[in-house]
């Protein structure tokens, strides 16, 4: 296939032309600039330079790919009007997948209280009202299908592996600050999760089998704020302490602290599963944290 992806610089969006290429497929990717082009060319990746100020510039991109997909981060306020003017540069057969994420599905546990409520793909659900405006986004990309483009929404849970996301690096930063692996509460709540080249598959087999209108999670496991917490101790050499969600503002900051590790967010894979025969392969999150690709930054402290 020949693949139009925006967001090829991150750590989600480089996880996905890794495997697109790996499996053979010709994979463009957005690039803003003459530098950032280069590197992708280096990796086997074709570049597109422009930016999503211009999406006409691109129309000549989008149009003659078989499928975008868009793994890029931007403010929820923008990504329908992104979205929208992707759109309306593709035609009937063509494939668009937006990627959201299953904070929409969380709940607040200010005590890092478990929380009983998990979430298949179609289950119904009230989200937050600061992420609202992505689930109507979501809505609307999947009823865009409507119109010919086989569009889907692949929503993943906290991502992990190579080091790399953002929870887990968070817990790792706050030791310097604190001397400690710090959780809110209880530290049982949890973001359910997936490694990133489990997810990166999530992405190539909704290409070839998803369905148009589809929603797909991707989901390996579950792991609690505390294991998390301990096992980063236990990589660091300090002590994991529990901390109030106020204390948790001053260590991650207003927004991070409550919305990284102060939510309870767990999600299943049914139709994923079910539908694209996904299955995942990576699924010990925690010991990747005590001596897989986590560990080095105890080594390096």
């Amino acid at each position: 296939m020949k693949i139009l992806l925006f967001g090829a610089g991150g750590f989600l969006g480089s996880a996905i032309a890794r495997n697109l290429a790996a499996n053979g497929d010709e994979v463009s990717v957005l690039a803003r600039d003459a530098e950032r082009a280069a590197t992708f060319a280096e990796d086997g990746l074709a570049p597109v330079t422009g930016d999503l100020e211009d999406i006409s510039a691109l129309a000549g991109a989008i149009g003659s790919a078989d499928a975008v997909v868009f793994a890029a981060s931007v403010p929820f306020d923008r990504e329908w009007p992104v979205f929208e003017q992707i759109l309306a540069r593709m035609h009937a057969g063509q494939t668009f997948v937006m990627t959201s994420g299953t904070g929409v599905l969380s709940h607040e546990t200010p005590l890092g209280e478990w929380r009983q409520e998990t979430y298949a793909e179609d289950e119904p659900f009230t989200p937050p009202p600061w992420i609202a405006l992505r689930v109507e986004t979501e809505n609307k990309v999947r009823e865009a299908s409507a119109g010919g483009v086989r569009t889907m929404v692949v929503r993943p849970p906290q991502i992990w592996g190579l080091n790399g996301s953002k929870q887990i690096p968070a817990l790792f930063e706050a030791v310097k600050s604190t001397g400690a692996a710090c959780y809110i509460g209880h530290g049982l709540n949890l973001y359910t999760h997936v490694h990133v080249e489990d997810l990166a598959e999530v992405y190539r087999l909704a290409l070839r089998k998803g369905v148009a209108g589809a929603l797909y999670h991707a989901v390996a496991g579950e792991a609690c704020w505390k294991s998390l917490a301990e096992a980063v101790g236990q990589v660091m050499g300090v002590p994991a302490r529990s901390v109030t969600i106020e204390e948790s503002r001053r260590i991650w900051g207003d927004f991070i602290g409550p919305l990284f590790f102060g939510v309870s967010s767990r999600s299943r894979a049914v139709r994923t599963r079910d539908e694209l025969g996904w299955a995942p392969t990576r699924l010990d999150v925690v010991e990747d944290v005590r001596s897989g690709s986590y560990s080095v930054r105890g080594a390096g402290a």
